[in-house]
């Protein structure tokens, strides 16, 4: 019971280390809340979680079989991935611009399953992910003697993401609603300029690895 109990605590811990530190996605999914509003941005967060989980369990069934492969090619997914989030962007940056210059119906906010669909393939192309959760997985699978604590290692890790990014997806969102109408579109054109220089910083690192 103690290490199914560690296996949890470790989970959380380690899904609140990927989930915390404010990046690129964490700047999106804010900005889904606060244009957007709370179902969008509860399935852009839902969208993250899962991959987070889903490489979890990678991790965990392969250990460290794959960490080698990861980091060799760890340079061409994070240009891939900052090329994406500079092209989501820019497709925000326009759409908002188009909402505060027009009152055509056809302007529409995005549906929460194109918004999963979204994260999950923004958070798919980043190997850091991978990476922290081989080093983590595989020593949690290495040294459990129950077979019960990878699974809960990675159900604490999945869950504990998972309501990391509802809160900013709930932030956002109170965010916007606090704001005029207005302002909250000035805001999130300033927003979609912030992750096109996000994804820009991403993408130069990801060419100089």
């Amino acid at each position: 019971m103690e290490e199914i109990l560690l296996a949890a605590g470790a989970g959380i811990a380690a899904g609140l280390g990927v989930a915390m530190p404010l990046g690129a996605i964490g700047a999106l999914l804010l900005r889904e809340g606060l244009v957007n509003g709370f179902r969008v941005a509860a399935a852009a967060a839902t969208g993250i979680a899962v991959v987070d989980t889903v490489y979890c369990l990678i991790a965990a069934l392969t250990g460290a079989l794959f960490a080698p492969l990861v980091q060799e090619h760890q340079g061409a997914f994070l240009a891939v991935s900052g090329v994406l989030i500079v092209l989501f962007g820019a497709h925000q940056l326009v759409t908002t611009i188009r909402r505060r210059t027009s009152e055509d119906p056809s302007v529409e906010r995005i549906r929460p399953l194109a918004a999963f669909g979204k994260f999950v393939g923004l958070t798919a192309v980043n190997p850091m992910t991978l990476v922290y959760f081989i080093a983590l997985a595989g020593a949690i699978t290495t040294r459990a003697s129950s077979p019960l604590a990878p699974a809960v290692f990675v159900g604490a890790v999945g869950l504990s993401s998972w309501a990391w990014q509802l809160g900013l997806a709930a932030a956002g969102t109170m965010v916007g609603r606090s704001l005029s109408h207005r302002a909250a579109k000035i805001i999130g054109v300033a927003a979609s300029v912030v992750i096109m220089t996000l994804g820009v910083v991403v993408l130069a690192s990801g060419l100089l690895s």
